[in-house]
């Protein structure tokens, strides 16, 4: 019984004991990601899902450079006569700052290459166009786990929030 227990404590402690991304660590991670769109952007967009995949390299201050790719899909948005169906892949480079160990605030900047389907009662269509966008976001890590919340900016009037849960590996 006693082997049991110790075997149930340690196991777990050995694997999350990684330490901390960040604070001159490096890490690969990957996170999940849920979108809400707001502005002019929820008019041809529903709410959407995807991931993330973000390389950090940390330095020797309390900050980290960082390089992402990612995939999001919204939901399908009706309209009369038809519906939009749109999505994106980003890559982006930034950087994260940490104001407490765990607790830090993060800014990327890069592309999104969108593209859509519209399918119509007559007539449909495809296409794809390339924004910059500048994502602002903060965020937890505590063993590895990471949740997050940032808001991107596409334009003025069409943006969107984003939320993300994820595990970063040190390397």
């Amino acid at each position: 019984m006693r082997v049991l227990f110790l075997t149930l404590a340690l196991v777990p402690a050995c694997i999350f004991a990684q330490g901390e991304p960040g604070f001159r660590k490096s890490s690969l991670g990957f996170a999940a990601e849920l979108d809400v769109p707001v502005g002019d952007f929820s008019s041809l967009a529903g709410p959407g899902y995807g991931g993330i995949a973000r390389f950090q390299y940390g330095t020797n201050f309390r900050a980290a450079a960082t390089v992402s790719l990612g995939y999001l899909v919204w939901s399908k948005k009706d309209f009369v006569g038809g519906s939009i169906q749109a999505q994106a892949f980003e890559a982006m480079a930034g950087a994260k700052a940490y104001f407490t160990p765990g607790f830090f605030g993060s800014i990327e900047a890069g592309l999104y290459f969108f593209s859509f389907t519209r399918t119509g009662n007559v007539i449909g269509a495809e296409g794809s166009a390339t924004r910059f966008m500048m994502p602002v976001g903060i965020g937890y890590q505590k063993s590895g786990f990471e949740i997050g919340a940032r808001y991107y900016i596409f334009n003025a009037n069409a943006n969107s929030f984003s939320f993300t849960l994820g595990y970063n590996w040190m390397l």
